[in-house]
């Protein structure tokens, strides 16, 4: 039997003693968004870690918008102080596409907002609230369907073990 240690350091491995399996890899679902091929995202909707990153993220995506808000009273002033909040707002922006991108484990970011910022107002929400919102309605629709899959997997197995004898 080979140890992980003797794995680890490097030690030659008798290949009689191997079994390989082939566990393929949960392949990334392509999505193109508004029919426009140059916006095409590609999405593990399986991936349930996503929940915790999102979780995590979250907060620091409202204090971006809060700064954001923040530097467009303060650029209200005069021209100097407008050109520092609009280069602080391009930054804002930025670091709450590469936490978007983040969540998702993908370059959505761009894609879902090709124009604007994350902190715009879009159907009643932020922006980055808007693509979440949309992108977790994927996710959502694959876990239902796989759950389904998995009960008539497990089904398929037992029921012959859990039929009612007459």
């Amino acid at each position: 039997m080979i140890t992980a240690t003797e794995v680890k350091n490097n030690v030659p491995i008798d290949e009689s003693d191997i079994i390989d399996i082939e566990i393929k890899e949960t392949r990334k679902k392509r999505f193109r968004l508004d029919r426009d091929n140059n916006r095409v995202i590609e999405l593990n909707t399986s991936d349930l870690t996503i929940l915790k990153r999102l979780e995590e993220v979250y907060p620091k995506l409202l204090s971006f918008v809060n700064e954001a808000q923040d530097e467009i009273k303060s650029g209200e002033t005069d021209e100097e102080t407008q050109n520092k909040a609009i280069d602080q707002l391009f930054v804002i922006d930025s670091k709450m596409r590469e936490l978007i991108n983040y969540v998702f484990d993908s370059d959505v970011a761009d894609k879902t907002a090709p124009d604007g910022s994350m902190y715009d107002l879009f159907n009643g929400k932020f922006r980055f609230e808007y693509v979440i919102e949309k992108l977790l309605d994927l996710y959502d629709e694959n876990f239902t369907k796989e759950y389904d899959a998995l009960k008539k997997n497990i089904a398929k197995h037992t029921s012959k073990y859990t039929k009612k004898r007459k």
